[in-house]
Formats: structure tokens, C-alpha cells, sequence
């Protein structure tokens, strides 16, 4: 019975080293900054990141960041600031001066409507297999030229 144990105690421990359940895909490091007419933001936001063509041989797989007060983000894909699987996406921005509500005052954002929808934002990203990191900057027109 003794040996029996030692067996599975050492099976359970090689399963735990090895780790279970599939890999995640590589994910590619992405800073930038989201500028509004060459400026920092007005507040904090939001940027999705939405898939367009994975690259070959990996998941089509969103990401979204936190913009700080000044633009700067890290994306993510799955937690923390993990980065992005490689492929081509579009890009919505949100940075909202009063946030969407069932009741109360209509919602109001720093954003043109045509940056919040990543179809119609015209702002994309390719992320190469195989990169450490990227910079990027997204600098949407607010005002009317």
C-alpha cells in the first residue's frame, strides 16, 4: 500500500510540474499611447482591440487596455499586461465624460463616434509572431480641421 502512495503522490506531483489543461498562445507585448489631436486625453479610457485575421497557426483572440491620464496603456488578452496574440486587429478607443446609464442624463464621451466602433475607426494593428514588444501610438482627430 505504501508503494501505491509513493506512485501516486509522485503522478500528482508531475502533473502539477508539467501543468494541465492547454498552453496559451504567444502573446506579443503592446504599449503605446492614445493621443487626442496630439494631445493627453482628457481622462482615463479604454482601448479594444478586436481581431480582423489571426495569424497563421493562432486563435483569434481580443484584447482590451487601460489608458492612464496621459495615454499611456499595456494591452491584454488574457491577465495583466500579457500582451496580444499575433494577427491584425481593429481598434475602438472609449474615454467617456459621463458614463452610459439605463436612467438618468444621456452619456457623453471625449471620443467621435466613429472611434468607439472598431469597424469604423479606420485604426489598426498588426502584431508579428514572434516579436518581443511593440509601441504604438492611436492619435484620433477630435476636432473639426
Amino acid at each position: 500500500m505504501t508503494r501505491f502512495r509513493l506512485a501516486a503522490v509522485g503522478t500528482c506531483l508531475l502533473l502539477a510540474v508539467a501543468g494541465c489543461g492547454p498552453q496559451r498562445p504567444e502573446t506579443v507585448a503592446v504599449r503605446g499611447q492614445v493621443l487626442f489631436d496630439g494631445q493627453p486625453p482628457p481622462k482615463e479610457g479604454m482601448v479594444y482591440f478586436a481581431p480582423l485575421e489571426p495569424a497563421e497557426g493562432f486563435p483569434r483572440r481580443p484584447g482590451r487596455a487601460e489608458f492612464d491620464a496621459q495615454g499611456h496603456f499595456r494591452a491584454t488578452s488574457f491577465d495583466g499586461a500579457d500582451g496580444l496574440v499575433p494577427g491584425h486587429y481593429r481598434v475602438g478607443v472609449d474615454c467617456w465624460e459621463t458614463l452610459p446609464q439605463a436612467e438618468g442624463p444621456p452619456a457623453k464621451s471625449h471620443v467621435p463616434a466613429r472611434y468607439r466602433e472598431p469597424s469604423t475607426s479606420g485604426l489598426e494593428l498588426i502584431v508579428e509572431p514572434g516579436a518581443r514588444s511593440m509601441t504604438v501610438e492611436f492619435d484620433l482627430q477630435t476636432t473639426s480641421p
